[in-house]
Order: C-alpha cells, then sequence, then structure tokens
C-alpha cells in the first residue's frame, strides 16, 4: 500500500535529545523527548506488521508532539527477525528496564499494540497501556490474513502455538488498558475488540473506545483528530496513578 509524501508514514524526525542502546544491535535503541525530570515515562511501541522494512521514525513526530504536552518519551527500536518472535518482547522489556524509579505507560499501534498488552504484564511499575487499533487476538487476525500473512511470518508458524505470545491467551496486565481502534481500519474491530469482551466482566481498569470517521493512523498523527484523545486518556492514567481521581 502506498500513501502520499505528506501521509505520517513518510514522515520522519525530530530526533529524541538522548539515544540509549540497551543492546549491542543498531535497531536495540531507545530515543528519549521531553524533560526526564517527569515521574512518568510514555514507551512508545511502533507498529508494522512486524515487519523488519518498518521501523520507529514514523513514530518521532508523535513522539516530539507528546513531549511538548509535558509528557517524557522513549520511543523504542527492537530487533524485527521474522520467524524469531520472543526476540521482539524480549527486546522492548529490555528498552523498559533501562529506566529505573519511573512509573511506566506503554502505547502501542497496531502489531505494537500487541507487544505493549504482553509486556505491560512483565512490568510491576506499568500504570497504564494504551493499545491503539492493536493485533490483540492473533488467531482471528491469521483468519483475516491481515498483512499478506504477517501473522504467521512474525511468528514462524500458525498462531495456535504460539499461544503464550497472544494476548487472548494469556492473562491481562494489572494495570489499566485502554483499547482504542477506528472506524475506517484495515484491521478489523473484533481483532481488538475479542479481546476487550473477552474481559470486560472481570477486569474493571479495561476499556474499548471506537473513532469514528477515523483510520488505522489516526492516533499515532500529532495533526490527526485522535491526539486530542491520546492527550486525555495519557492524562488521565496519569492523574488516577498520583491519586488526583480514582
Amino acid at each position: 500500500m502506498s500513501y502520499p509524501p505528506d501521509h505520517i508514514v513518510n514522515q520522519s524526525g525530530p530526533a529524541g535529545v538522548l539515544k540509549i542502546n540497551y543492546g549491542m544491535g543498531p535497531d536495540e535503541v531507545v530515543e528519549f523527548y521531553g524533560n526526564d525530570q517527569n515521574p512518568v515515562v510514555v514507551f512508545l511501541i511502533h507498529g508494522g506488521f512486524w515487519r523488519p522494512t518498518i521501523d520507529r521514525s514514523h513514530l518521532q513526530l508523535l513522539s516530539a508532539a507528546l513531549a511538548e504536552e509535558g509528557h517524557y518519551i522513549g520511543l523504542i527500536e527492537y530487533r524485527r527477525v521474522q520467524g524469531q518472535p520472543t526476540q521482539y518482547l524480549t527486546d522492548i522489556l529490555s528498552a523498559i528496564l533501562k529506566i529505573k524509579d519511573k512509573k511506566i505507560i506503554l502505547f502501542g499501534h497496531s502489531a505494537g499494540g500487541q507487544l505493549a498488552i504482553l509486556a505491560a504484564r512483565e512490568i510491576k511499575n506499568c500504570i497504564g497501556v494504551v493499545a491503539a487499533s492493536p493485533v490483540a487476538d492473533l488467531v482471528a487476525g491469521e483468519l483475516e490474513n491481515l498483512g499478506d500473512g504477517a501473522i504467521n511470518l512474525y511468528l514462524g508458524g500458525k498462531a495456535k502455538d504460539f499461544q503464550e505470545l497472544d494476548p487472548m491467551r494469556v492473562s491481562p496486565p494489572k494495570c489499566r488498558v485502554e483499547i482504542i481502534h477506528t472506524e475506517n481500519d484495515f484491521i478489523p474491530k473484533h481483532v481488538a475488540q475479542n479481546y476487550y469482551d473477552l474481559h470486560k466482566s472481570n477486569h474493571e481498569n479495561i476499556r474499548f473506545t471506537l473513532i469514528d470517521n477515523a483510520d488505522h493512523y489516526t492516533l499515532i498523527d500529532p495533526r490527526g483528530s485522535g491526539f486530542e484523545k491520546l492527550i486525555k486518556v495519557l492524562a488521565d492514567m496519569q492523574k488516577v496513578s498520583s491519586g488526583e481521581i480514582k
């Protein structure tokens, strides 16, 4: 699929004010934006159907815009070697664990939403996860042939054989979970909503929001209508964590 030059997937920069290596490889890096005195760091996990050709650059504008709103942002890059699916999550957790003594919010878009949900289960100081148009049901996504077989390429096999990497088949994070989907999305709504429907009865902190008249990229484009929604969700998570609201 091709997009015009001004589309967010074709945008990049500015770079972060600080870049930290959490491993030896060129993709094992985190870029930080904003004031590091903020007690909360929001880590962004990009999507791209787990493919090696799509990196974090298209989230740099969002990172910078969120920093301007007062957030401290960590934009994670991770190795994307298809057929080695556990490496993706291992890298993300390694990046997050570089930060000590701060509360954590995870934002994941598309395939990054799947990774964010899984990572949040492993982080004790995680106060919230925002999964935007997430591939939260790998079996359903496989049946839809998302990304022309992207799930099978990522896993190196069938989704049913990787239950530990399927958000639908593991316990949810203990923190607040915001599932946000868009009306005009090439990821079918049920691939995200199945996760919400499974957990809503016994997880009071899980929510599902559908944004009308918006597409798959609305929540990662600071020029789009979804940016205000994202700002509000992040602010609410931090207020609840600080005890300002219940």
